[in-house]
């Protein structure tokens, strides 16, 4: 994605595409217009900074009519001031203004940090928000954890820097236009020739850009190879360990890092030479023109000379500023059209919008002539015609690959069906609320996911159970005696991922984490794998009890599951089959 979507998006593309940018963050980051403010502030003060070189070397150059009614209002400036029409005084308001201007710049900048920071702030939390909420699974499972890692960390990091960028380019361009302007006023010949300098070096620049975006599309690219490849070691750390794989894992990561340093080092390299090499070559130029025996000029005074070397020093500092920070826009605005992809103007955090109707209760669930998978034109389940009633059990057997965590996804709200009917209750799939569907419908994993907490923060999992709820849950998960050796208890924290668990611990903690949200419908996905098989007839036996009125649901390999349940579903080739048990009193 990263890769194909810059080589559509030309420069041309690119630049259309900043105005929609800008009215994002002005939209969503009210204090940008704070920092336009200063932006403007600053452009004025750089204006009158310039012009009051004017009549400090009045008589030199070229005059005009607009030229004497700058000399003139500065005249009059100082004349209502009480100071005198001498050289010390245009030197005096000239550093005064340009103190003034380098104040307003500071806060200019500092104002442009915070936004960048807000925006970065605005979009990583936003995608995270859309990704744990809205994104497809197909999606997800289709990417890297590195697309996703790397979209909300480094990459929202440099759309954030678009605006600092974006707001010190336009702020420069002008302040570089103006001093043109006053260039032009003062001597159009000096303006003539550094017309014609900076042209040789934008198509020098605009020639470098090209190969700029080749290295933005790979520092991207390598950028999620190398979050990938950190987090998927760091969290199959004793795996790797296990199969003596350490020095693989390492050269692979080395090798991508050292990769992507190499790459932004050229991208900061060509920063800094659009910044400096202009100057540069000027300064070379001045050496030659103004070597004492060269002959070039004759005759100039000292405040023509520093006249002119000021304003070029200044036209030059801000083109170098503009093309810098352009640059860096041009480079990283890329990112903001995959974050876009994904978040578009999702709201960084709170509740999801409500699409559909909302779900009370689930007391049936049918399905007809259900087509599903997760690649289109691909399905893993054809013509699943079955029904889920209140007050049942069911088992839902088959080999591995055979579609159980297809059709589970699918009842989850995880999945949308590729074709048939899905009804909730009464109501179509496509017209309920998933949000509110996913919490009446429950799955326990055969690998449960321990989070950074308590035990007590790993089984409410966002919710705020009461003390009694919270004991109902562990009793009938079998926590109880486990919980009791804990030295905090409930409020003992756990380690990283549950190291510090067994497997039968962490599929009881899944079990009472699922108990306390009261689902509707309980999906248990070889939930009782690593369970003995005393504690295992305990959990079901406690389960049968709390949802005798709600929906069980097994995916499992046991027989004395599947012996318990009221209907068992087979899979087999990529169809149900149904079988009703008589169930023993």
């Amino acid at each position: 994605m990263v890769g194909t979507h810059f080589s559509h998006y030309g420069l041309f593309k690119v630049i259309s595409y900043l105005p929609r940018f800008a009215s994002y963050v002005f939209r969503h980051v009210p204090s940008a217009r704070y920092a336009a403010a200063a932006a403007a502030l600053g452009v004025m003060l750089e204006y009158a900074t310039l012009s009051v070189m004017l009549p400090l070397a009045s008589g030199k150059g070229q005059s005009g009519s607009l030229t004497s009614t700058i000399i003139d209002f500065w005249h009059n400036i100082a004349a209502q001031i009480g100071l005198p029409d001498v050289s010390r005084t245009w030197l005096w308001l000239f550093l005064l203004l340009l103190g003034m201007r380098i104040a307003v710049g500071f806060a200019q900048v500092a104002l442009n940090t915070w936004v960048s920071k807000r925006i970065h702030a605005h979009l990583s939390g936003g995608m995270f928000s859309h990704v744990v909420m809205h994104e497809p699974l197909a999606e997800i499972y289709r990417r890297t954890i590195g697309h996703y890692t790397a979209l909300a960390g480094d990459e929202a990091v440099r759309v954030g820097q678009v605006f600092f960028n974006l707001a010190q380019t336009l702020s420069a361009l002008i302040a570089a236009t103006i001093g043109l302007v006053v260039l032009f006023i003062f001597s159009f010949l000096v303006f003539k020739l550094t017309l014609l300098f900076l042209l040789l070096s934008g198509f020098a620049i605009g020639f470098a850009m090209k190969r700029v975006f080749s290295w933005s599309n790979e520092s991207a690219l390598l950028s999620r190879e190398a979050s990938t490849t950190f987090i998927e070691a760091f969290n199959g750390i004793r795996s790797i360990r296990s199969m003596a794989g350490e020095a693989f894992v390492v050269r692979r990561y080395q090798n991508l890092i050292n990769r992507y340093g190499r790459v932004l080092f050229l991208l900061d390299v060509f920063n800094q030479g659009a910044r400096s090499l202009p100057g540069l070559i000027l300064i070379v130029l001045g050496l030659v023109v103004l070597f004492p025996s060269a002959g070039f000029i004759q005759d100039f005074s000292a405040i023509y000379f520093f006249t002119v070397t000021t304003m070029l020093i200044r036209v030059l500092s801000f083109l170098g500023t503009a093309v810098s920070s352009g640059g860096r826009v041009v480079i990283d605005i890329r990112a903001a059209f995959d974050l876009e992809d994904i978040i578009g103007d999702t709201p960084a955090s709170g509740q999801p919008p409500l699409v559909g109707e909302l779900i009370s209760s689930v007391h049936k669930i049918s399905m007809s002539n259900l087509s599903c998978g997760y690649v289109s034109g691909y399905p893993v389940l054809t013509g699943i015609f079955a029904q889920l009633e209140a007050g049942r059990s069911y088992a839902l057997v088959g080999r591995s690959g055979s579609g159980k965590s297809t059709l589970s996804d699918v009842l989850l709200g995880l999945l949308p069906p590729m074709s048939g009917e899905l009804q909730i209750g009464n109501l179509p799939y496509d017209q309920v609320d998933l949000a509110s569907l996913r919490r009446k419908v429950v799955l326990v994993e055969q690998q449960t996911r321990i989070f950074s907490g308590s035990v007590r923060e790993n089984i409410a999992f966002g919710l705020t159970p009461s003390d009694a709820e919270v004991q109902v849950a562990v009793e009938a998960s079998g926590l109880s005696e486990f919980i009791g050796s804990l030295p905090d208890g409930l409020e003992t924290r756990l380690d990283y991922q549950g190291a510090n668990l067994s497997g039968g611990q962490r599929q009881r903690i899944g079990l009472a984490r699922a108990i306390v949200r009261r689902p509707d419908v309980l999906i248990l996905d070889e939930a009782t794998s690593a369970l003995d098989g005393q504690t295992r007839d305990m959990i079901l036996q406690q389960l049968s009890k709390l949802f005798l009125d709600k929906i069980l649901l097994f995916i499992t390999h046991d027989n004395q599951i599947t012996q318990s349940v009221d209907e068992v579903w087979h899979l087999k080739k990529g169809r149900l089959l149904i079988e009703t048990r008589a169930v023993s009193a």
